[in-house]
């Protein structure tokens, strides 16, 4: 009997310390935990993907819908361009003042408008949705990979990276160039790998890759946002500038068909600040409370009178926020013993002020210094994404640390997984507040009219911008083949001769 005890409580501890090491450590290199990972990794997928879909309606998304009419009006130019062969210089329609369709900075001019071909408006919105979705979700794999995080690390950081408040909220209100925001993990892994040693030149290349994809998506305010925080991080530590200017360089010369057209449109449009998180307690509030598209704060010093919380929402949860403030501030920063992560301590001055520049009028002050692009961006709030998915992710590494290191019973396992199931409960609590087809509904009263008065400037600036826009054309193509045919180049140079016999 005796015996038999012992055999159940030596198989009872197996399956613990099994369960432990296949959930929560970091991945071990045989077969049967790489098909376990597999099959976990692709319902997370396949979840993610689901959730999109229901929340952008399955592509039943109304017309005129808070600031959808103008991004149908887009994709229809394309849509006609590509059925009629032809390249749609000019639209039927004035937004951000002008009709020069090219000129405007927010279209998306990615290879996937091809499938505009094939599919309806509608149902382009969806596919575009997954198919970043889908190139995120490979961002967060690689970051998985190089770090070694477990499944459960996995699964915190897919979680609050994918469904937190403040790409819910905007892809709801209808900023579709948002969908840029999944191409971030790529970013975040470039300026990790930065501060991790990485200076070469050939590390900047990889950057242009990643912002100049922003730029063809019509992702101008998240490219801007990465400038910043790299224009910080340069200030903070000087050895980085070779790379970054590297990196930035080439995606403005990529996209020379991109910037050059809209500076020559838009010269001299300022485009007014707004504001950014009125208080502290709002700035909080962001992070875990649930509200409203209609939650509205105002008047701020007179500035604004409505503010949307759309623009205030970084919704990650109660357990997130703690999850971040724990692992990503606190633990981080006393380095406890057996730490063995890198150095990130460079990065906190940048995510410090930008968090700060987030606030009320502060970043409203800058935009009057005479520095390029620095009026792109009229609402602060939106900077605080990039210091929370620095923080996000610097937490799973911390958090994952610690998993090494630890041995759980099952009370402890138990606990964390209820605590995930919470966290994405609460996430999902979100999406159900802020669904499209829930919001279109609501909205349906209250038309938005996104057509902007005629400018002045556009109009006289006519004459030249189909010059201009092939001219940067060229220079864009030609950027983009030299450089491609250096790296061929380089890449046969360096591969080995046949061997000669003696």
């Amino acid at each position: 009997m005796n015996e038999f005890k012992e055999n159940s409580n030596s198989l009872g501890k197996n399956l613990k310390n099994l369960f432990f090491k296949f959930f929560f450590q970091s991945p071990e290199p045989n077969l049967k935990t790489k098909i376990g990972n597999y099959f976990v990794l692709g319902i997370a997928y396949f979840a993610g993907a689901f959730h999109w879909a229901w929340f952008l309606n399955y592509g039943r998304v109304e017309y005129k819908y808070i600031d959808w009419q103008k991004f149908f009006d887009y994709y229809g130019v394309i849509q006609k361009a590509l059925a009629e062969k032809t390249i749609p210089y000019f639209m039927p329609y004035f937004y951000k003042g002008t009709n020069q369709f090219l000129a405007i900075p927010e279209t998306d001019l990615s290879p996937t408008i091809f499938l505009l071909k094939f599919l309806s408006v509608e149902e382009f919105f969806l596919a575009q949705c997954l198919i970043l979705y889908s190139l995120g979700y490979i961002g967060c794999l690689f970051l998985k990979k190089k770090y070694r995080w477990s499944l459960f690390a996995f699964l915190c950081f897919f979680l609050v990276f994918n469904f937190n408040g403040h790409i819910v909220a905007h892809l709801a209100f209808s900023h579709w160039p948002w969908i840029s925001y999944f191409l971030f993990p790529f970013f975040i892994l470039w300026v990790l790998t930065l501060v991790e040693g990485d200076r070469s030149l050939a590390h900047g290349v990889r950057l242009a890759g990643v912002l100049f994809a922003m730029l063809l998506l019509g992702g101008l305010h998240p490219f801007f946002w990465c400038l910043l925080f790299l224009a910080l991080l340069c200030l903070y530590q000087k050895n980085f500038f070779k790379p970054v200017l590297m990196g930035v360089g080439l995606s403005l010369v990529f996209s020379a068909y991109r910037i050059v057209p809209a500076m020559v449109t838009f010269f001299g449009y300022k485009n007014n600040f707004v504001f950014g998180f009125p208080s502290i307690p709002e700035f909080l509030e962001s992070m875990i409370s649930i509200k409203e598209l209609k939650t509205v704060l105002g008047p701020v010093m007179d500035k604004v009178g409505y503010f949307g919380w759309w623009e205030m929402d970084h919704y990650i949860g109660a357990l997130g926020f703690g999850a971040i403030l724990y692992f990503g501030i606190y633990r981080r920063r006393i380095k406890p013993e057996g730490w063995d992560a890198p150095d990130y301590r460079v990065l906190d001055a940048p995510m410090v002020i930008l968090t700060i520049l987030s606030l009320n009028y502060i970043y409203g002050l800058i935009t009057h210094l005479p520095i390029p692009l620095i009026t792109v961006e009229r609402v602060s709030s939106r900077f605080f994404i990039i210091p929370l998915l620095f923080l996000l992710t610097l937490s799973i590494i911390g958090m994952q640390q610690m998993l090494n290191r630890s041995k759980w019973d099952w009370n402890l396992m138990l606990l964390a997984l209820s605590a995930l199931l919470f966290e994405g409960f609460m996430l999902l609590s979100h999406s159900l507040v802020w669904n499209v087809g829930v919001l279109q509904i609501q909205m349906r009263e209250e038309v938005f009219n996104a057509v902007d008065p005629v400018s002045e400037w556009a109009k006289s600036m006519e004459e030249f911008y189909v010059p201009v826009v092939q001219i940067s054309f060229l220079i864009s193509l030609t950027a983009i083949v030299v450089f491609l045919g250096t790296v061929v180049f380089f890449k046969l140079k360096r591969r080995p001769g046949p061997k000669t016999s003696g």
